[in-house]
């Protein structure tokens, strides 16, 4: 289980379960996929589609800078996402960019 380590205050009701990168994450109902991925310090978390990394910079779906696979669709944006009882995400992975490499 992935520790939440970073977050603000302490996050109440705290009882559903996703996947980040293969590992369990407990997360709350109505948060969004990207302050799950900042409370656990991943902050490098997109691959753009010329394979350099990124981080959220608006976190509010404007810049395209925290898109990651839900459930195995690419390219969702963490910021606008509500996370989901054993949604799997992962991060760093661009279809563009796996389909293009040798």
């Amino acid at each position: 289980m992935l520790e939440r380590k970073l977050d603000i205050q302490p996050l109440s009701g705290a009882d559903l379960t996703i996947h980040l990168n293969g590992a369990p994450v407990l997360a709350a109902p109505g948060e969004t996929v990207l302050s799950v991925l900042n409370a656990v310090g991943l902050r490098q978390v997109a691959r753009n589609d010329h394979g350099q990394l990124s981080g959220a910079y608006c976190g509010m779906g404007v810049c395209h800078c925290c898109l990651v696979q839900i459930d195995g669709r690419p390219k969702r944006r963490a910021c606008q996402t509500v996370v989901k009882p054993g949604m799997s995400i992962e991060t760093e992975v661009n279809r563009v960019q796996e389909e293009v490499r040798p």
